[in-house]
Parts: structure tokens; sequence; C-alpha cells
């Protein structure tokens, strides 16, 4: 039989990054991704299981330049990090600005 998957929703258990990752397909492009670090896989679940919009934006916006001997969750992976260290960044510059 031929067919197509003209849509995908997977939760992909990451156990290197300690993460679970929500991924949102629409004819092969991500359309949405979100994450959770941990295990409680009930949790994510409840609490994560819908796009995070800024990163999904972040992503798409970034996955051209990164590694392409990764495969796609290992390519979420490496913007998920870059992702969480820039907020720390940023977060840290606004914290240091707010308390002169």
């Amino acid at each position: 039989m031929n067919y197509k998957v003209v849509e995908s929703r997977e939760i992909v258990w990451c156990p290197a990054d300690d993460r679970y990752i929500l991924i949102i397909k629409e004819e092969d492009a991500i359309i949405g991704i979100n994450w959770m670090q941990g295990d409680e896989l009930d949790m994510f679940k409840e609490r994560y299981n819908k796009v995070d919009e800024d990163f999904t934006d972040y992503y798409n916006a970034v996955e051209p330049y990164l590694d392409t001997r990764n495969d796609e969750v290992g390519k979420i992976n490496a913007a998920i990090w870059a992702y969480f260290e820039y907020r720390n960044l940023r977060d840290e510059r606004e914290y240091k600005n707010n308390n002169k």
C-alpha cells in the first residue's frame, strides 16, 4: 500500500539530555516543538504537551545552521541547549541592569 503521513505528533525520550521532546510535523516540516527536562512522562503530558511557539520559531530559524551530522532529534537537542543558554544570558543581563 502507498501512503503519506500528513501530520504527526510524537513524544521522544532523550536519555543523554534527560528530557522529553514533543515534535509535531505537517508534510515532514516541523510546525511545533516543546520539551521538559526530567523523566516524568505524566508531568510532561500534563504540562508540556503543547507547542512552545517561541522555541519552535527559534528552531526553524537556526535549523539550517545546525550540524548536518546530527539527525533531527540531535538538531533539536542542540537548539534547545543554545536557546536555554541564550535565555540564561539574557535574564542575567536584565537582572544586573535592574539591580544597579
